[in-house]
């Protein structure tokens, strides 16, 4: 019977071994996308589409981004809270890529409205 219990756990700490994941692969994929002067403060990715919020580090302004975008796909972005506000809305007329212009950084809310259904946002 302690044998099979001692087989048991070397078999369980083997599997734990297998699954766990090295602390410096951990922290590379925690780490910020930054290309040229922008980082991604937020992303969200469905209906093979992705959003993204980027930083514009030289000015501390941020703008939105919807990566796949198809035509009459509209992203927009707004205040974070109550009175809620619109600052700016963009339509794909056939784009598979559609960018905010830049508004202050205090957690602006960011959606992708789709037209063929659906919707992504934070």
């Amino acid at each position: 019977m302690l044998k099979k219990f001692a087989v048991v756990l070397v078999a369980a700490a083997a599997a734990t071994t297998a699954v766990s994941v090295p602390a410096s692969a951990a922290a590379a994929s925690a780490a910020p996308v930054s290309v040229q002067g922008f980082t991604v403060l937020k992303q969200t990715s469905g209906y093979g589409r992705t959003l993204r919020l980027w930083l514009n580090t030289s000015n501390n302004q941020v703008h939105a981004n919807l990566s796949g975008a198809r035509y009459g796909d509209k992203l927009s972005i707004g205040s974070c809270c109550y009175p809620y506000t619109t600052y700016e809305t963009v339509t794909s007329n056939g784009q598979s890529e559609l960018n905010t212009g830049e508004y202050g950084n205090y957690g602006p809310s960011v959606n992708g409205v789709f037209a063929s259904g659906g919707e992504l946002h934070f």
